[in-house]
């Protein structure tokens, strides 16, 4: 009996455990659901919000450029102050302004709307309250916000908003102004903005963190206002943005997203979501104080322990299948979550979760990263497809698990692409390592029959030598094994020198953006003969002198706009100059003549290519049939399905498709049958070589056939001397270009150049 009653007793201890830990779990999942249902619903909130108030104020922001520009038409505008009605019939149509003014450069009021008594009007730019806005307004050409303030003068609580109204000069001659109204039945926002009294909605102003405006009813304006949020609140919430985002502050306000923080201070507490207005530069924040989530849990919570107490006997057995069904799908998903599946390795995520073993120890011990890139890895996807090339990631994966150190952690970190973290730093031990990973990793491999061979490079990093975090590490790691491959199947230990290239590629990404706002950028055109000695067409070359930099080879900045994401915008400018300065090139010299354009893989797979294309010629006025784009084959081995479609619509009408540097690539003799492509250019490589190299002389013979046998033109590119030229012609050749014929040109020396070619017919 006693030992029946301790099984019973053991049975009912076990039986309260499980439930108890279920009790724990569902409450766990309460507490995260209901985060996440306010995290959704202020998003949204934020979202309405963002989207609403940047609305208005561009809309306030034509107003007041177009009613600055209708006032100053009035030779009186700069004299003493007068009423004008049409700010008056415009203030009874926009009840959320509280008035209007223009004012001139120096502060003082001249036109007002009847509702500003003019006696009681402060100079704009000697007034504290409105000076710094003013300020801002005069240099720069977008509307201002000023600092929200209790205006006197129609004891109004306003926002105030500024405009400079500028003579096509740049020169301002007036600042328009007006009131935001922020309180009363017209306002421009309702205080019923916010979900509940438990949130609140700011607009925040990101260069002095005051409020702009508050959603809060019954606030106390004078609080509300005359203080910027307090600097440790904002501290802890910038830190909690970035940490959740992942990114830095700079790079949350140019991508205006949305993100999640969290404040927790002596006097308050809550979570919220924000998002930066880069043009009105303003955070719209949405807050719950954590006492609501707190409030919400625990009715949940309380709900729960009932149910506990009165069921746990009944909910036993399903609580312990379903924990334990849970369990082992939890460990699928984070195994999952934290290993590649085709080489069964450890991923970034395992690598994001696990970094704090490496780095966050009260004494860390020094170790290595080593950073594996296989050379011309793309070329095997290229050539036999992805598949094949998961088997030789398998066999890649198997010899670095052979070769690398029992002790060492092996990670994928994408693609062609394993980091090896080691606890070791001596160069005697990692730099033989390292060599024989790339031993092992070269020797043949075998795959459905075919042998072929690969090269790695490795780059090699150290704790803390080369950076305290991760990124560092990484970044060092990357920039050492971008060294190894300049030398091909090497290793390099990172150097503070390596950096330089990189940081010289950051000096020339940002001044491209300046570049290109300031117009640096201009184009040059290279004449293109054909096999009469006539002229055929030209070739558009884009050129930058910095005033920082000096002059910037193409070679240079076009790869770094290819990787910064500026490609777009860049090859809309050639697109667009190109084609208006050779229509004006037509039309001047009386001559008809072909403009070939390079497209950037980029640009070509922006969604709205076509729509932009179309547009500038459209505004350029140039005829399709003379226009030519010139892709590289590089850009049929991204998306063949995408691509081809469009190439044949821009075929369809009349624009000429022509595939720049043909041989160096990766296209095949199959694709280039099926492709719309109306000329083929030879790469300069090739012809430089032709007079004393068989293989190059062969290779341009066959790129020629190549074209002839599928009814393509052929262009030599790189033409420089008179004998190059006699042989291309003897093996038919169709067009020439190259310093032989002419160097490329600005628009007016090119022009010269076509008028000597019309005498000369």
């Amino acid at each position: 009996m006693a030992l029946l009653r301790k099984n019973i007793w053991t049975l009912f201890i076990l039986l309260f455990g499980g439930s108890l830990l279920f009790l724990i779990a569902i409450s766990y999942y309460r507490w995260l659901n209901i985060n996440e249902s306010y995290r959704l619903k202020q998003e949204s909130l934020v979202d309405l919000v963002s989207n609403a108030s940047h609305s208005l104020f561009v809309n306030q922001e034509i107003i007041l450029d177009v009613l600055g520009s209708e006032l100053i038409k009035d030779p009186e505008f700069t004299d003493t102050v007068k009423t004008k009605p049409l700010l008056d019939q415009l203030l009874a149509l926009n009840p959320a302004i509280v008035g209007f003014g223009l004012a001139n450069p120096q502060g003082k009021l001249t036109f007002i709307s009847s509702n500003l008594n003019p006696s009681r009007l402060p100079n704009l730019l000697q007034q504290q309250a409105s000076r710094d806005s003013f300020q801002r307004a005069l240099e720069s050409n977008s509307m201002v916000l000023g600092r929200t303030y209790y205006m006197g003068a129609l004891n109004e609580w306003v926002i105030p908003i500024r405009k400079a109204v500028r003579d096509e000069n740049g020169r301002v001659l007036a600042v328009m102004t007006a009131g935001l109204r922020i309180k009363g039945a017209s306002r421009f926002f309702s205080n019923d903005i916010h979900m509940d009294k438990y949130n609140r909605v700011t607009l925040l102003r990101a260069a002095d963190h005051y409020p702009q405006y508050h959603s809060s009813e019954g606030a106390d304006m004078e609080l509300a206002y005359s203080k910027p949020v307090k600097a440790e609140a904002m501290q802890r919430a910038i830190s909690s943005l970035l940490k959740k985002s992942g990114v830095s502050l700079a790079s949350l306000k140019e991508t205006e997203s949305m993100v999640s923080f969290r404040i927790k201070t002596n006097d308050w507490k809550s979570v919220g979501v924000a998002r930066f207005d880069k043009k009105y530069q303003l955070w719209t924040v949405s807050e719950i104080k954590l006492t609501k989530i707190y409030d919400d849990f625990f009715e949940s919570f309380f709900s729960y322990l009932v149910i506990f107490g009165l069921g746990q006997l009944v909910i036993y057995r399903l609580f312990r299948l379903i924990a334990s069904a849970e369990d082992q799908r939890r460990q699928d998903l984070i195994y999952q979550a934290s290993h590649d599946p085709l080489t069964q390795l450890p991923n970034r995520g395992y690598l994001s979760m696990h970094k704090e073993e490496w780095l966050s120890q009260e004494n860390p011990p020094e170790f290595s990263v080593l950073f594996v890139d296989m050379d011309h890895f793309k070329s095997v996807n290229d050539s036999f497809g992805h598949e094949f090339g998961d088997e030789v990631l398998k066999e890649l994966a198997a010899r670095l698990k052979e070769n690398a150190p029992s002790q060492a952690t092996l990670i994928r970190q994408g693609g062609d692409e394993f980091l090896i973290f080691i606890h070791e730093t001596d160069d005697k031990v990692l730099l033989p390592l390292a060599k024989g990973i790339i031993t092992a990793l070269s020797r043949p491999y075998q795959v459905e029959g075919i042998n072929f061979t690969l090269g790695a490079s490795i780059g090699i990093a150290k704790y803390p030598l080369h950076g305290t975090d991760l990124d560092s590490l990484l970044r060092a790691s990357d920039i050492a094994m971008y060294e190894a491959k300049k030398h091909k199947n090497s290793v390099r230990v990172f150097a503070d020198e390596m950096q330089s290239g990189y940081l010289h590629k950051l000096v020339v990404e940002q001044q491209l953006r300046k570049g290109l706002d300031n117009d640096e950028l201009f184009m040059v055109y290279q004449p293109q003969i054909d096999s009469n000695g006539k002229l055929y067409g030209v070739e558009a070359l884009v050129r930058w002198q910095n005033e920082e930099l000096g002059f910037v080879p193409p070679d240079q900045f076009i790869s770094i706009a290819e990787a910064s994401g500026l490609m777009p915008r860049l090859g809309e400018f050639v697109l667009r100059r190109s084609l208006s300065e050779m229509k004006q090139a037509q039309l001047e010299t009386g001559l008809e003549f072909h403009v070939s354009i390079n497209v950037s893989v980029r640009q070509f797979m922006q969604a709205n290519f076509m729509a932009l294309l179309l547009d500038a010629i459209e505004v350029s006025g140039l005829s399709k049939v003379f226009i030519s784009l010139e892709i590289t084959e590089s850009l049929f081995i991204e998306d063949l399905d995408y691509i081809l479609p469009l190439l044949q619509q821009i075929h369809d009408m009349g624009i000429q498709v022509s595939m720049d540097d043909f041989g160096t690539g990766y296209s095949s003799l199959s694709m280039l049958r099926t492709l719309p492509v109306d000329e083929l250019k030879i790469d300069k490589s090739f012809v430089d070589n032709i007079l004393n190299d068989d293989a190059a002389r062969k290779m341009v013979q066959n790129i020629i056939a190549i074209g002839k046998n599928y009814e393509m033109a052929v262009l030599a590119e790189g033409v420089e001397t008179q004998a190059q030229a006699d042989l291309l012609s003897r093996f038919g050749c169709d067009r020439f270009q190259g310093y032989l014929y002419a160097k490329p040109m600005k628009p007016e020396d090119l022009k010269t150049f076509l008028c000597n070619c019309k005498g000369n017919d």
